[in-house]
């Protein structure tokens, strides 16, 4: 199955600073075969609602820091619908078109700073993928047994990516993927200059801060 020509980006509200407007028009421009859907945290609530069951739903709620629920929603959307999900302080150097091959159905690459990691501030699937599926059902139980109560990065982030994708290959190492380089060997852009600062202007609603001073979940009781 062909992974669909869509970009998703998401952010807690629709009001982007200007250089972020600047990176996803360059962007667009740069992939005019592409469709751009960006995901605000009302829209993100309402997919949840009505994409998967209830109790996946009030999972999600669970989650009390941006940078998480922007974690289960990029393997969610992906695993729903395929397509190029990219954080939104992250860019791009080439067309997608010079990535993404007609017969690829999940492209994955190694964290350059941390190559014992699969990075996923970028991700690009066909819908269903394994992959996908394994990773949202390993938050599933984290969240269950709140595991990683003021660790974001291990509750929903790279650590349970990459945990999720091993135990796929360790099961069966045919799964369709395809292994690309570190960090996509710069087709794609980790960070843009002055995105974080634009984007999290407060240091304190970073999730590396944020994670310090309240629990990853919500009380269920609240």
């Amino acid at each position: 199955m062909a992974i669909p020509k869509v970009i998703y980006q998401t952010f807690k509200t629709k009001k982007l600073p200007l250089i972020t407007k600047w990176h996803i028009w360059r962007f667009k421009k740069m992939n005019p075969e592409y469709k751009y859907e960006f995901y605000d945290d009302e829209r993100i609530d309402y997919f949840f609602k009505t994409e998967f069951d209830t109790e996946t739903y009030l999972d999600y709620k669970r989650l009390n820091i941006g940078a998480a629920k922007a974690d289960f929603f990029r393997y969610s959307i992906l695993y729903k619908y395929g397509g190029v999900y990219l954080d939104i302080d992250s860019g791009m150097n080439k067309p997608l078109r010079d990535l993404i091959k007609p017969d690829d159905v999940a492209i994955i690459t190694k964290e350059k700073n941390h190559p014992e990691l699969f990075a996923q501030w970028a991700l690009i699937y066909s819908k269903g993928h394994p992959f996908l599926k394994a990773t949202i059902e390993e938050i599933r139980n984290n969240i269950a047994l709140n595991k990683y109560p003021h660790d974001v990065h291990k509750m929903t982030g790279p650590f349970i990516y990459t945990t999720a994708i091993n135990k796929c290959l360790t099961h069966n190492k045919n799964i369709p993927h395809r292994l690309f380089g570190l960090d996509y060997d710069k087709f794609l852009k980790v960070k843009y200059k002055l995105g974080k600062l634009s984007l999290y202007g407060n240091r304190s609603e970073h999730w590396k801060k944020q994670q310090l001073v309240k629990p990853v979940l919500k009380n269920i009781n609240s």
